[in-house]
């Protein structure tokens, strides 16, 4: 994306791979409903929750806090406390003598369960501020708080920590290694989080039979149409069950019977209780959130939840 000026290239992660597979006419099944994904098991290990930290398919009261030293869980955001906690967020670029101010006190929050979109025209700041919830890029000034975690000032080895275990990312491009099959490809966040093969192949080609594509774990993105690359990389965001879905423009290069397909599966995703977050251009699909969040010259210029009977 291109919309703000000097903003720097930044690595997502090992949830993003590099190629350009081309896309060709769509024909995949029927999109499946997604069971809640369990949390993923150390090496060696099994996944244990903190005192008072919610696992997937466990609860504690509204408002519980987590104990001083508690770690919480991939996924296991504690009731109470919102995905994203964006507070005067502010980013300046610099480019040569002068700057760009890109946020100018952005104030943001999204509790868990929400399915909101992000629009804007080109030069709102809609780009920077995907980048800053994606702990793609740092503020100037003010805070960002991922499921409680100060993640405003962190190192660039934290934030890659982060940016695998707790956002999964679905792009415009699927951004998928070329030379890997689909399993392959869904496995790479396990991958760099250190989870022994065995499991890794299990989580992938569950999270593949998840979104549908059951028949095609050994395909590669070139045998791929790209309805079922996007559906590849909705797996990949899904299988180290994180804290927030962040989703960039997620049928940009997709006809609209794939696009529909896409959104019916983000839309499954939110319904099983995950946390999305949609960046679009697109009114129509901007209108299948449950929130819309609109930007201009830096701020957010309106934000709207759709009330009872659809209703916005």
């Amino acid at each position: 994306m291109t919309e703000d000026p000097g903003r720097p290239a930044a690595d997502a992660g090992p949830n993003v791979g590099d190629t350009s597979a081309s896309r060709s006419a769509d024909g995949d099944h029927a999109t499946r409903r997604l069971p809640v994904m369990d949390p993923i098991s150390p090496p060696g290990g099994t996944a244990a929750a903190a005192p008072g930290v919610r696992l997937p398919g466990a609860t504690v009261p509204t408002g519980a806090t987590v104990p001083t030293g508690a770690t919480v869980p991939t996924g296991a955001t504690p009731d109470g406390i919102p995905v994203i906690d964006l507070a005067d967020g502010t980013k300046t670029y610099a480019t040569g003598p002068s700057s760009v101010q890109a946020l100018r006190g952005v104030a943001l929050r999204v509790d868990r369960g929400e399915y909101v979109a992000i629009m804007g025209p080109s030069g709102s700041g809609k780009s920077t501020l995907m980048h800053i919830l994606g702990c793609l890029d740092v503020l100037s000034s003010g805070t960002y708080r991922l499921s409680g975690q100060d993640v405003s000032a962190m190192s660039e080895v934290d934030l890659a920590e982060v940016r695998n275990r707790r956002i999964g990312f679905v792009f415009q491009q699927f951004n998928l290694l070329a030379s890997l099959t689909a399993w392959r490809n869904v496995e790479l966040p396990l991958v760099y989080a250190g989870v022994e093969r065995r499991i890794r192949r299990e989580r992938a080609i569950a999270a593949l039979e998840r979104v549908g594509l059951a028949d095609r774990v050994e395909h590669r993105p070139g045998e791929l149409s790209g309805g079922q690359q996007q559906r590849v990389a909705v797996a990949r965001a899904l299988v180290t069950d994180p804290d927030l879905v962040l989703a960039d423009e997620p049928t940009g290069n997709l006809d609209s019977a794939s696009t529909d397909d896409i959104l019916a599966l983000l839309g499954d995703v939110h319904a099983q209780g995950r946390t999305v977050v949609l960046i679009t251009h697109e009114a129509d699909v901007a209108a299948e959130a449950r929130r819309t969040v609109r930007m201009r010259d830096g701020l957010i210029h309106d934000d709207t939840a759709v009330l009872a009977g659809g209703v916005r």
